[in-house]
């Protein structure tokens, strides 16, 4: 009997344990589109997916990483737009979705980028699932002209949708 308990916990755990290692690989290296699912493991050693897409100007150097996570709150995904540092604080930040009320954002910089983080509520997660593109609008230090960067939203119901299984 006690065999038989043993081997039920052991093949139980060789499942959950595959069933994770499963659903990751889910999303890890799969492409939506514009879109890719990643994983990696935090400071914790504990694994986490996202979804990501870059922006640039002559298809190699980055100028803006959008990613999309489930980290901080499982029901209401957070979108974070990583920028250059030459973003000014001081002047409006705002993202808008087709032709969707824009809203306006606050970013934070380091000395290597800004980023410009927000939560997904039912409103923007609907507009993004629905809509065509993304813009963010911001202005760099010294400019008077706004700098606008888009985000592509083909495949990102899909990636979304694969992102909250995994």
């Amino acid at each position: 009997m006690k065999y038989l308990n043993v081997k039920v916990i052991f093949f139980s755990l060789l499942f959950a344990f595959t069933s994770q290692t499963a659903m990751a690989a889910s999303i890890q290296g799969k492409q939506f589109k514009d879109w890719q699912g990643r994983c990696q493991a935090n400071d914790k050693n504990r694994e986490f997916c996202y979804i990501l897409q870059g922006f640039s100007a002559d298809g190699k150097v980055p100028l803006m990483i959008t990613t999309v996570d489930l980290v901080q709150d499982p029901k209401f995904p957070i979108i974070t737009m990583r920028v250059s540092n030459k973003l000014d604080l001081k002047k409006q930040v705002v993202f808008q979705v087709d032709k969707n009320k824009p809203i306006g954002l606050k970013a934070n910089c380091t000395e290597n980028e800004c980023s410009i983080a927000f939560r997904l509520d039912k409103r923007m997660l609907g507009e993004l699932k629905r809509g065509g593109r993304g813009v963010l609008g911001f202005f760099a230090k010294g400019e008077d002209k706004p700098i606008y960067f888009p985000v592509s939203l083909s495949g990102f119901t899909k990636a979304i949708t694969t992102l909250k299984k995994s």
